[in-house]
């Protein structure tokens, strides 16, 4: 049930993709409510609960005002991150992301695509410090999204080194998964259908191991506070 409500999402997601424009930024101003979403999973798996479909939603109950306006931060700052990024390859890389536009050979063989891939990096790095905890914070704290959002920042920023840890774990993670596809689009010699059926094994099997860990480093940071033994409902 977690590896298909996972696949539901991740589905769910990707076909909202192929709106321009209005689907990627709909699913970005959903998804603090759907990582509270996966956060109430993992806190009923912990407890020894069986999930259930019903539960991909169950983070729409928890404060949704607080949580889409979260969403809408989000969107503006990815925005703000590509546009920052955008002075390094004069809007390349923002025009790949939000229009699909690839960017020309011109912009990837001189480096510039590269380069503002490396500025959005550093740039989003701390949006992604302040969003980490937001979401759930807010949720199951009823706080409000400018507190939540500085809540998380410095939660993360005091832990720096394990996230350090955390962050070169993934980027490893990615790597092996990047050369994996790369060894098997070799072997199988342009076999298309394989090779996509092997992307998306290793990529549910890669999924739900990522959002558990959400979960996991919410419940390592902040022991404290206590988790919900219902989805709490919007009161």
């Amino acid at each position: 049930m977690w590896l298909f409500l996972v696949f539901t999402y991740w589905i769910a997601v990707a076909l909202l993709g192929q709106i321009r424009y209005l689907g990627p930024a709909t699913s970005t101003v959903l998804l603090p409510a759907f990582s509270v979403s996966f956060m109430i999973m993992c806190a009923v798996l912990e407890r020894g609960g069986l999930l259930r479909p019903a539960l991909l939603f169950a983070g729409f109950r928890s404060g949704p005002a607080t949580l889409v306006a979260l969403g809408v931060l989000y969107l503006l700052s990815i925005v703000l991150v590509l546009g920052v990024a955008s002075f390094a390859d004069a809007g390349a890389l923002m025009q790949w992301v939000l229009s699909g536009q690839e960017p020309s050979i011109e912009a990837l063989s001189d480096g510039s695509v590269s380069r503002a891939m490396l500025v959005a990096t550093v740039a989003a790095t701390p949006v992604l410090m302040a969003f980490w905890f937001a979401p759930v914070l807010a949720a199951w704290n009823r706080i409000g999204a400018a507190q939540s959002l500085f809540y998380s920042f410095f939660a993360v920023l005091r832990n720096w080194r394990a996230f350090f840890v955390y962050g070169a774990v993934l980027a490893l993670a990615g790597a092996a998964f990047l050369v994996a596809v790369t060894v098997a689009a070799f072997l199988m010699q342009g076999n298309v259908q394989v090779l996509r059926s092997l992307v998306l094994i290793l990529t549910l099997i890669s999924l739900p191991t990522v959002f558990a860990s959400f979960y996991a480093s919410y419940r390592d940071i902040f022991p404290e506070n206590a988790v919900p033994a219902e989805p709490p409902s919007n009161r």
